[in-house]
């Protein structure tokens, strides 16, 4: 670490007080965190929790987790407390003594940008450097890593193990705004905040991939779905039905199948709808040959890829909906299509 950088960080101290911030994924409202910092001494107590409701394909529950930590004025473990409980208990922690823990990163580096002037604010923090790069590590997990972050404008463009992320500085020193780009995820600084009432909308929201979906191969440890052969599908109702969102139409299509006395499911999964990935649901329908995929939303038989199927389930088949929505709990808003 560089002398400047040393400099910097010993002159921004963590903001004390309380900030709290709407959780968005792709635009749609899914829970809230919040982050509490007291200081005394040499030594700060933080406090940070969030709260999110699943789509209601996934059961519409709530999760939380909570994140406690002792840190010091620049918000480095030196080995105090910390706990993580979520909810299913205590979770197994790992913390390294120098190092930051990722709950607190963005704070940080929102400490090291002056704000843009503004009537009766005046900052003391001094300039961002060109790079500025720190030991930090995921409370959880024990992941370990680094943090590093440069001013892109009146911003900051972040890289938090791995993860790339923008973030912008806000009043009292908590950033006003935290996008993690590869997941369509974003953090507004929002004091009424609270977790939405009702589930929220699964299906349109965007998955981080290559620009290319040619190179799409993997999303959550799912290999992309092999492509189906339209020979022989001349019988099937053709690919469209009414409704306002795939999940609509795929319901209307099914019911068109089951008239024609064919037995369906709805499949849930990633995939390419012209311009991105998305989340999406579409139909499937039993033949001799096997599940074959349609989708009346793009007007597609058979349905084209690319695609990654993470879960399907009968209407009617309350288990295997269930179990549908733990395997897309367990990959919503936490991976990429790679």
């Amino acid at each position: 670490m560089t002398g400047l950088v040393l400099a910097v960080l010993l002159a921004t101290p963590l903001p004390e007080g309380t900030a709290r911030w709407r959780f968005e994924m792709s635009g749609e409202h899914v829970g809230v965190v919040e982050l509490a910092i007291r200081c005394e001494g040499e030594t700060c107590t933080a406090l940070w929790s969030s709260e999110r409701r699943a789509p209601a394909d996934a059961g519409g529950r709530r999760s939380s987790r909570r994140v406690e930590l002792e840190v010091d004025r620049e918000g480095r473990w030196r080995g105090g407390r910390i706990r993580v409980v979520d909810d299913e208990g205590g979770l197994k922690v790992a913390g390294y003594s120098g190092a930051l823990p990722s709950v607190l990163a963005e704070v940080v580096f929102a400490r090291m940008i002056p704000l843009p002037p503004r009537k009766g604010w005046r900052s003391s923090l001094p300039p961002l450097g060109p790079e500025t790069c720190l030991d930090a590590f995921e409370e959880a997990s024990g992941l370990r890593g680094t943090a590093c972050a440069r001013r892109d404008g009146d911003a900051l463009s972040a890289t938090v193990l791995g993860i790339q992320e923008r973030i912008v500085p806000g009043q009292r020193g908590f950033p006003d705004a935290i996008e993690i780009l590869s997941q369509g995820a974003r953090f507004v600084r929002d004091d009424e905040a609270t977790t939405p009432r009702q589930a929220p909308r699964l299906h349109g929201m965007v998955v981080g991939g290559p620009e290319d979906p040619a190179r799409a191969a993997s999303f959550c440890g799912i290999v992309r779905d092999p492509d189906a052969t339209a020979e022989g599908l001349g019988f099937l109702p053709p690919p469209r039905a009414e409704g306002g969102s795939c999940r609509e139409k795929t319901s209307a299509w099914l019911a068109r199948a089951a008239r024609a006395g064919l037995e369906g499911r709805t499949a849930v999964g990633v995939a390419w709808d012209g311009e991105r990935f998305v989340w999406h649901a579409w139909p499937e329908v039993r033949l001799e040959r096997g599940w074959i995929p349609v989708d009346p939303t793009f007007e597609q038989l058979p349905a084209r890829g690319p695609r990654f199927t993470v879960a399907t389930y009968q209407d009617r088949d309350e288990r295997s909906r269930q179990r549908a929505g733990e395997r897309i709990l367990a990959c919503w808003g936490r991976e990429r299509v790679r």
